[in-house]
């Protein structure tokens, strides 16, 4: 891997090193002197909100019932973290995370279009490799990736790339309404127009040729062998793609991208001189997002469901829908305003090394909470207090944290992120 010397000290820029674009002489990766220590810095807070909303799912929120979420010690305290994770984390730092992804297409995009240079070829080789490592962490790790959607979603931008943009902003307003719509047609038909359906009944089919069919999602990813982790984690695998489509999610991606790459084209060259309207998202986006995303919560604190066909449920999607987006773009708008202020970019800096090396972090955040808390490692799934998740959470960000530091003063990239530029390039 590449030596870089000038990578030890990235963290403390000013603050027009952080929002100005120097151009290339064409399409490529981005290299150390192009980040934008900003966007870096919200990337990995982004992957702390992402680990606290996976967390969840690994210390068995769903899969034990009311009675054994209640039993636990400090049942209060783990029911009030569930509602703050679904008020204030879920969704709202993937949909961070994919803005900041159209950001950097269309940074990408730009900078290749000023030296004559075409964006599709390269970006659609990268997005082929950002698949297979999906499928790859999907199959052999844990069915929760959000990578083989990203791959999937962004071979489409060079080609929505070349739309005039009010044609972008009308396709990225469409897509956003895509979730209540879906929602709205399996409903009104009764279920029998829902696009998860095929995928559970293959699901369901695997289930049975494995030999699972009776088990407990709790038994078979945390009490058993790992053999019977891989069996329920194929047949979950099988399934997701069904429940993205039931939800929007592609949809939803796709339109985030193209917000993100307006916002990289409008916003982000005139950051420094835009307090005005970073004030009005953070309270508009903030106000709208926290009362929106607070009916979510609060009705998914009684069904613990994601998906509901009926009036609230539909009430809940809509909640979702209105408060996912707004919340996430306030808390992007706060962390610009903050970083123009020494003291608070100080703070922000420390976030830079978890964004530079982002893909691996995500990846191996995976493979620690399978340590932790699958049939791979230590079983703590439904064990471990709820309550104690965000202590989970900061102790595993913390370490990695240390852990980017210590590789970026010595490498340019991170370990999976050198693996996805060699398999982009063949060199």
């Amino acid at each position: 891997m590449t030596r870089a010397p000038e990578a030890r000290v990235p963290y403390a820029p000013v603050v027009p090193s952080a929002t100005s674009v120097p151009a290339r002489s064409a399409a490529g990766p981005t290299t150390v002197s192009e980040r934008l220590p900003l966007l870096d810095a919200i990337r990995g807070m982004a992957l702390g909100g992402i680990l606290l909303a996976n967390l969840t799912s690994f210390f068995g929120a769903d899969m034990l019932d009311a009675a054994g979420r209640a039993a636990q010690p400090a049942a209060a305290v783990g029911q009030a973290v569930l509602f703050g994770v679904d008020w204030l984390v879920e969704g709202k730092f993937y949909s961070v995370f994919s803005m900041l992804f159209g950001i950097g297409f269309a940074l990408q995009a730009a900078r290749a279009g000023a030296r004559g240079h075409d964006i599709g070829p390269f970006f659609r080789r990268r997005m082929a490799v950002l698949v297979l490592i999906g499928l790859t962490h999907m199959y052999a790790l844990w069915a929760g990736d959000i990578l083989l959607l990203y791959g999937v979603m962004g071979l489409l931008l060079p080609w929505l790339w070349r739309w005039p943009l009010p044609s972008r902003l009308a396709a990225m307003a469409g897509l956003f309404t895509l979730p209540f719509a879906t929602h709205l047609m399996v409903w009104l038909s009764d279920g029998a127009l829902d696009p998860r359906a095929p995928f559970a009944a293959v699901g369901a089919r695997l289930r049975e040729a494995f030999g699972i069919a009776s088990r407990s999602t709790l038994e078979l990813f945390a009490r058993g062998s790992s053999l019977d982790y891989w069996a329920w984690n194929t047949a979950y695998a099988v399934v997701r793609p069904g429940t993205y489509l039931q939800a929007g999610r592609p949809a939803k991606v796709l339109a985030l991208f193209l917000l993100g790459a307006w916002l990289a084209t409008t916003v982000l060259p005139r950051l420094a001189g835009s307090r005005r309207l970073l004030w009005r998202t953070a309270w508009l986006g903030g106000t709208l997002g926290l009362l929106a995303s607070g009916v979510y919560a609060a009705i998914k604190a009684e069904a613990r469901s994601t998906f509901e066909l009926s009036g609230v449920g539909l009430v809940q999607t809509a909640a979702y829908t209105l408060g996912t987006t707004p919340l996430a773009l306030a808390y992007m708008a706060v962390a610009a305003l903050a970083w123009q202020q020494a003291a608070w970019q100080a703070r922000l800096a420390w976030f830079v090394p978890l964004g530079r090396m982002a893909l691996s972090v995500y990846l191996t955040q995976t493979l620690l909470q399978l340590l932790l808390f699958s049939s791979h490692g230590a079983r703590l799934a439904g064990r471990l207090p709820i309550a104690l998740l965000p202590a989970v959470a900061l102790a595993i960000l913390v370490t990695q944290q240390g852990v980017c530091r210590w590789w970026l003063a010595r490498h340019a990239q991170g370990p999976v992120e050198w693996v996805w530029r060699r398999a982009t390039y063949g060199r």
